[in-house]
């Protein structure tokens, strides 16, 4: 199962924020959303998606924790975020600067703390991808020891780190304590991302995607890539947001084609199509036999003779994976 919670705010309720509308830089968030979107749902993802006034504190951890209660091991949740964040007072002390990451919600701030308690409810196997395009999304989703760039950071201790069962990859926006730019056409990151990706025709896998979209940024904003919990090389060298996918397109564990010369004889047409048909399947049932009804193929056959007489036919079956 592939699931995706999307959230995008082009402002935020001004009562919750000291009469701050939260609309310079976030013009184009609600169509960060709408582009995603568009790479995730032709992937056969099942998409959730809440903007601005929906994007409240409450049904951003309720769409985190209903995805926790129903995903098992080989599932993925991607979580994307375009909007604002900020930064807050570290009340427990997990954080070297002193500062708790945050994301803003409609309706107040989402602390990179809220977002940890939902992150270890997941169950081990589950994969996670969180994206953030917003300021200060270094480290967003939870502060965390591994970081390909500097962002300052203290190490989880061994219980914290024991806690987290799932798999995540993080790409954020920026550093903490950075600006992720935004403008009416949408987030510079995400703006990137999307013209990495070039409609699924992008090879490599997600540390490759992150740093051609910092090339893409080419600018002072410095996109990061971080990993929590136990991050197989499996799902670490996957083309990003295909789930048992290589970084060449193909399926892990299968290959990518079998080919079968035939080489078929008959009286008449019609008893040549139905060896035809019989070898091909025996090609199949043999590179893959619980997988016949699941893949696709093409079929090139040359046949000399008349329907009166003899027939010969040669050709290839080409089983695609």
């Amino acid at each position: 199962m592939q699931t995706a919670l999307l959230v995008g705010l082009k402002s935020v309720d001004p009562t919750a924020y000291n009469g701050w509308s939260g609309t310079n830089g976030c013009w184009g968030c609600e169509l960060d959303v709408d582009n995603i979107n568009h790479i995730l749902s032709p992937l056969g993802y099942d998409v959730e998606i809440l903007k601005t006034e929906q994007a409240t504190r409450k049904n951003m951890r309720e769409g985190l924790i209903s995805a926790s209660k129903k995903l098992k091991a080989g599932d993925q949740f991607l979580f994307y975020y375009s909007g604002h964040g900020g930064q807050q007072p570290d009340l427990d002390s997990d954080e070297m600067d002193g500062q708790d990451e945050t994301l803003v919600a409609y309706d107040g701030e989402l602390i990179d703390d809220d977002l940890n308690d939902c992150w270890v409810k997941f169950r081990r196997g589950v994969r996670l991808v969180m994206i953030s395009d917003s300021c200060n999304s270094g480290t967003n989703y939870r502060a965390i020891r591994d970081l390909e760039a500097p962002t300052p950071i203290i190490p989880l201790d061994d219980k914290a780190a024991s806690e987290m069962k799932a798999e995540m990859i993080h790409l954020g926006g920026c550093r903490d304590a950075f600006p992720s730019a935004g403008y009416l056409s949408g987030g510079a990151f995400t703006q990137a991302l999307c013209k990495v990706w070039n409609g699924g025709q992008f090879k490599g896998n997600y540390k490759a995607f992150l740093e051609a979209i910092r090339k893409e940024v080419g600018s002072g904003q410095v996109p990061q890539y971080n990993e929590y919990g136990p991050v197989s090389e499996e799902f670490r060298n996957e083309k990003p947001f295909t789930p048992g996918t290589r970084r060449d397109g193909t399926s892990v564990g299968a290959v990518k084609s079998v080919k079968c010369t035939l080489d078929v004889k008959g009286s008449h047409l019609r008893e040549v199509k139905a060896a035809i048909h019989e070898e091909a399947e025996k090609c199949l049932l043999e590179a893959l036999d619980d997988a016949l009804s699941q893949r696709s193929g093409s079929a090139s056959v040359s046949c000399t003779g008349s329907s009166g007489g003899g027939v010969s036919c040669t050709g290839t079956v080409t089983i695609n994976f």
